[in-house]
């Protein structure tokens, strides 16, 4: 009897020791906001991942990956090269190009090793991914012009499919990002009715909480704001 009673409580002990899958790990996030360009500059990108619960930022080697229209020619834009500290609910991960730093604030956590190609901002895919390629979050854009598909992983989105894609192609020619709508702890529905353009020009925030807008204003060859990248002519510091 003793045998058995001792046996349980190891089980117990076991239980109790071994965290939940969900938790301590990077499964549980969002991509919460992307920028493919500023005034019409593909080279200033920024992407802000959301942990949907605590204990989320243990992204060493998980992945940042971008697809063509037809979710082909993969890109890795970033292969995480360590966790981050901040593991609250709803804490930010902000990655961003080198000319976003050079611009912009705040510091990301992340500098991207490359950028969305621009040829994919019309139409394309963006995805949060194990090292392994399993996807968690995915983030296609750019209507029926994307063909590719929009699966992934069930712990962010009961069916596992993300899509159909947002309508408009990645922001890229003022200050606005695409922004998910929902809270931190809300699942993926679809692409299409969880993301809109931010208003204004977009707050990016990293992981210690500081925050930095990307903006200004872009100034055209007629001298007065438009969306009309075809004459731009310079950004406002």
């Amino acid at each position: 009897m003793k045998q058995w009673m001792s046996l349980a409580v190891l089980v117990v002990g076991i239980a109790v020791l071994r965290p939940d899958p969900a938790w301590g790990v990077f499964h549980l996030m969002q991509i919460e906001q992307v920028i493919g360009g500023v005034c019409g500059d593909a080279s200033i990108q920024a992407i802000q991942l959301r942990t949907r619960t605590v204990g989320q930022n243990f992204v060493n080697e998980t992945r940042l990956v971008a697809f063509d229209a037809a979710g082909m020619n993969p890109v890795v834009l970033l292969t995480f090269p360590k966790d981050v500290p901040n593991g609250a609910a709803g804490a930010r991960i902000l990655s961003a190009s080198t000319e976003f730093i050079n611009r912009f604030g705040p510091p990301p956590d992340f500098t991207l090793t490359n950028l969305i190609p621009a040829s994919y901002l019309p139409a394309g895919r963006l995805t949060f991914e194990d090292a392994g390629g399993l996807i968690y979050w995915s983030l296609a854009w750019g209507g029926s012009a994307y063909t590719g598909p929009t699966t992934g992983e069930i712990d962010n989105d009961d069916d596992g499919d993300f899509g159909p894609p947002f309508a408009g192609p990645l922001p890229s020619s003022t200050g606005q990002a695409l922004q998910f709508q929902g809270a931190f702890d809300d699942l993926s529905t679809t692409n299409a009715d969880d993301y809109a353009l931010s208003v204004g020009d977009a707050l990016f925030t990293n992981n210690s909480g500081a925050s930095g807008v990307v903006g200004g204003g872009c100034v055209f060859g007629d001298g007065f704001e438009s969306g009309d990248t075809a004459v731009w002519s310079t950004t406002i510091p």
